[in-house]
């Protein structure tokens, strides 16, 4: 998040703990949130197929003990085997709703799932966490459309906004480019871009170039195949 931050004047980041519910909806901050130009979510995220208003951001705090699913409450849901969340502790699609965005260009949603929309719906509208930020005023949006990993989305996402400084006016090609680019870059290609980046950390890129080095040789494209290239989407409401 930080070296994505760099790119941005003021900026205001909600790290680890800070990233929860409740601290979103403290005055000052949802005022700076709502009146924002730029917003990015970098955290889990989840699609209810059965309940699509329950998709959710997963903010701090959200996570519970599955043995409350045994509970009357609907606002308990599972996300896999070992974990489930409390919806009043994440962002939720219904909030989403809520929210007037009236200054947001761009918000990007750098979690599981935040672009999957509900296909069974008979409606000529599609329901999804992307919708929702469209509706509360956002230009662009980026999401996901499955499980992504970190250290791809990682690269992906400090590429793309290095692409947005160069042509902020269209997020959909910048989006492209990086795609095309981490589909063919060699891995030697990729670590020689992470080392001519001073403003990521160094402890986060050596871990990047050591997952990269120990996964495959320099002339290898560790990122050739859909699943790593093409999860992420750019939308933006049809005017």
């Amino acid at each position: 998040m930080e070296t994505i931050a760099a790119n941005f004047h003021p900026q205001k980041i909600l790290k680890n703990d800070e990233a929860s519910k409740a601290n979103l909806q403290e005055t000052t901050t949802f005022n700076n949130f709502t009146n924002s130009q730029w917003l990015h979510f970098s955290c889990h995220g989840s699609f209810d197929l059965e309940s699509p208003l329950k998709s959710a951001l997963q903010l701090a705090e959200s996570e519970v003990n599955p043995s409350l699913l045994t509970t009357y409450s609907s606002r308990y849901v599972r996300i896999n085997e070992e974990t489930a969340i409390d919806l009043s502790k994440c962002l939720t699609l219904a909030d989403i709703l809520e929210l007037n965005l009236p200054q947001c260009y761009l918000v990007c949603l750098s979690a599981c799932e935040t672009g999957v929309i509900d296909v069974l719906n008979n409606s000529d509208e599609f329901i999804g966490l992307s919708s929702g930020f469209m509706k509360a005023g956002a230009v662009n949006i980026v999401s996901s459309l499955w499980t992504v990993s970190d250290v791809h989305t990682a690269i992906l996402m400090i590429k793309l906004y290095e692409n947005i400084a160069n042509k902020p006016q269209d997020i959909t090609f910048a989006l492209n480019t990086v795609q095309e680019w981490l589909r063919k870059a060699t891995q030697v290609e990729i670590i020689d871009w992470l080392k001519q980046k001073p403003e990521i950390k160094e402890k986060q890129k050596e871990n990047i170039i050591k997952s990269l080095s120990k996964q495959c040789r320099p002339e290898h494209q560790p990122f050739n195949q859909p699943y790593f290239w093409a999860a992420f989407c750019a939308v933006s409401p049809v005017m």
